[in-house]
């Protein structure tokens, strides 16, 4: 028996170390598993959008388009005088669709300088497209729009384009909280002055985008310039498509006139494409630039 207690307390003493042993690796799993959920959880980065580049001799510059619309291309496919669908295929698989199939804003041919629109009566009607202009997949750009408003009344808001989802994301037009000014931007933080709009007045329009900053030209004249902005950059921070005659499904503000052409490129441009592209437009559209 004085052989057998040592041997016996043996057992037990090695039992217990095992035991102990045992739990390190327990909590080390849990912890583990915790970080790999976490990990799986986590919203994956945005990836970036594809742009082209247009053949040589292109009337606008040619590289880093995004998005190009002419309201004569979208003569194309519509019936009794609604658009159905607009594209251009020099930029494929980019397009603007309705939000509503009832619910189809106007083409309207030889609307200005003998170009087509497509006309927004400001009730209910607005297209969506599948480009994303928010920060996440848009850091930097540049939209061009050719348009006119129906009217001046900065209320009922009414938007040109945009992807706002209620905390002033990116979009342009006519709101009463821009400090004297009709036409706004929202700048991430508020909606801010931009200029003073003239109903039935044909504008080419051009908005510059950073992270942390708005610029903008109208007709050829530098009318804001670095604007402080801040719009966020997770992919949740806006819609993740484009509107264009309203401002998106959260608020809509349905835009009340024509969109003749709309040009969007996924970088800054420089002084002398944007004069290039200003000029185009200009002379497309019977607009005079008045650069200063």
């Amino acid at each position: 028996m004085k052989y057998l207690l040592p041997f016996g307390m043996l057992v037990l003493l090695f039992g217990c170390a095992k035991e102990k042993s045992a739990e390190a690796p327990t909590a080390t799993t849990t912890t583990e598993a915790t970080t790999t959920t976490a990990a799986e959880t986590a919203p994956a980065p945005a990836r970036p959008q594809t742009t082209v580049t247009l053949s040589a001799g292109s009337p606008i510059p040619a590289s880093g388009v995004l998005l190009w619309l002419s309201a004569d291309d979208a003569a194309a496919s519509a019936k009794n005088g609604k658009v159905q669908s607009w594209q251009n295929a020099l930029v494929a698989n980019v397009s603007a669709q309705p939000v509503h199939p009832d619910q189809l804003p106007a083409l309207v041919p030889n609307a200005i300088n003998n170009h087509a629109v497509v006309r927004f009566d400001g009730t209910d009607q607005m297209l969506m497209t599948n480009i994303d202009i928010a920060p996440a997949r848009m850091p930097e750009g540049t939209v061009v729009t050719v348009f006119r408003s129906a009217t001046d009344a900065p209320v009922p808001l009414r938007k040109l384009y945009g992807d706002d989802n209620g905390s002033y994301d990116r979009a342009v037009g006519l709101d009463n909280r821009g400090n004297g000014k009709n036409f706004t931007f929202f700048s991430g933080n508020d909606a801010a002055g931009y200029f003073q709009l003239a109903a039935n007045t044909t504008y080419v329009l051009v908005d510059e985008y950073s992270p942390k900053e708005f610029s903008g030209w109208v007709n050829g004249a530098a009318t804001v310039t670095k604007v402080a902005a801040d719009w966020g950059s997770g992919p949740e921070d806006a819609l993740p498509n484009m509107y264009l005659g309203g401002t998106g499904t959260s608020y809509s503000e349905f835009w009340n006139g024509d969109l003749a052409e709309v040009i969007i490129y996924g970088r800054k441009l420089s002084d002398a494409e944007r004069t290039q592209v200003e000029d185009y437009l200009g002379q497309k559209y019977g607009v005079t630039m008045t650069r200063r």
